[in-house]
């Protein structure tokens, strides 16, 4: 990995940084996404006072956490959960972005009863990506409460190729949290964070905008 593409990153994050800033009034963070990347990505990100990372992936979390064993770090799981992994996880996830069912909220419980979650929530019935019917959420908010986890917010991801739909469902989720007495909206990515900032979001996941495209395997 060469100087040059580090500094370049750095500097993108910057200017993220400075967009968000200004464009939230200080209310929105910036999540560098960094699956697909290696250790160097995440140093240049806390280099840069970014100290919380999104991962996708079990192993790949797990590997780089090890690495860089930085308690500056913050490790935020943002890919689909598989109960089988969340043993593993749970001492090095300190937020779940991606929880969607009750069997996981039970799963992370388990193991640690005052762990951090965000509901997925898929407002379109388009998504292929997870996430429970707005209409689960309520009872998804007392199992956690029960359980002892800590819901912290929601979270969706926006249609692919499809601006409008991309508003609504920002906005459908923005709603549906002020109506829950949420705190964190996780909504918006490299080619939509923009708009997700207009409808509220308060944590911004973003990857190819800072490290562009991912290596292929």
């Amino acid at each position: 990995m060469t100087t040059s593409y580090i500094d370049e990153i750095k500097d993108r994050a910057r200017k993220l940084l400075e967009l968000i800033e200004r464009k939230s009034s200080g209310r929105a963070i910036l999540l560098p996404v960094t699956k697909g990347f290696g250790v160097m990505e995440v140093q240049a990100m806390l280099e840069v006072g970014l100290t919380a990372v999104g991962e996708s992936y079990a192993q790949e979390m797990l590997g780089k956490a090890k690495l860089l064993n930085d308690n500056r770090l913050s490790w935020h799981m943002i890919g689909g959960i598989q109960r089988n992994k969340v043993r593993k996880l749970s001492t090095t996830v300190d937020l779940w972005h991606s929880v969607d069912r009750k069997e996981v909220i039970k799963e992370i419980c388990k193991y640690r009863k005052d762990s951090k979650i965000l509901i997925q929530v898929d407002m379109n019935g388009r998504s292929k990506q997870g996430g429970c019917p707005p209409e689960e959420v309520p009872s998804l908010i007392e199992c956690a409460f029960l359980d002892g986890v800590i819901v912290q917010g929601l979270m969706t991801i926006g249609v692919d190729h499809d601006m409008e739909a991309t508003k609504n469902t920002f906005a459908g989720l923005a709603k549906l949290s002020e109506s829950m007495g949420l705190k964190e909206i996780s909504m918006g990515m490299s080619n939509d964070f923009e708009i997700a900032i207009d409808y509220g979001a308060t944590i911004l996941r973003v990857g190819r905008s800072i490290f562009g495209e991912r290596p292929k395997k």
